[in-house]
């Protein structure tokens, strides 16, 4: 995934900024309404995470790794087929910049973890586990208002940990 160029948040707010849809609509949509994102994004996550645990029990073969693609929020209710992906996607573009930023940092930071597990050919656990960790990071800001960093917090916390195992 590339990074795009640093864009003043005041810029990108008049840019993005779409009217948030009423609350009937959102829960039609199965957007949080507190957070306004949707946990059907994190069907693509546990995604791999599934194939990663089945091709490190043998049942599988490291190809089907080689076939995960990932794909950020928006591509990904665009693509979807879903029936309310309009809504889910206004109900994104309509967020705070910081927020959107702040889901994005800990999205990009999962598919990093990923593309670096789908490049071994290894089943280092303990890579799976950061993978989950950080997959139940993104689902928290899904499902639950809070900071961003909540997740760097328990990232420091996970490091701290395993120095004293």
């Amino acid at each position: 995934m590339q990074q795009s160029p640093k864009v003043p948040d005041s810029e990108l707010q008049s840019k993005n900024w779409v009217t948030r849809p009423n609350d009937v609509a959102l829960r039609q949509a199965n957007v949080n309404l507190n957070t306004g994102l949707a946990t059907d994004f994190l069907n693509l996550f546990n995604e791999y995470i599934m194939l990663a645990e089945l091709v490190c029990d043998g049942s599988m073969g490291h190809e089907v790794l080689e076939n995960w693609v990932p794909i950020d929020y928006e591509t990904h209710f665009a693509r979807s087929g879903f029936a309310q992906a309009q809504t889910v996607l206004a109900a994104y573009r309509s967020l705070e910049t910081s927020a959107r930023l702040g889901f994005e940092n800990e999205v990009a930071t999962l598919i990093s973890l990923i593309l670096t597990h789908q490049g071994t050919l290894e089943c280092p656990e303990g890579k799976l586990i950061e993978i989950k960790h950080q997959r139940d990071c993104v689902a928290a800001l899904i499902s639950e208002p809070m900071p961003a960093n909540i997740c760097e917090i328990e990232n420091a916390q996970s490091a701290i940990d395993a120095l004293f195992d």
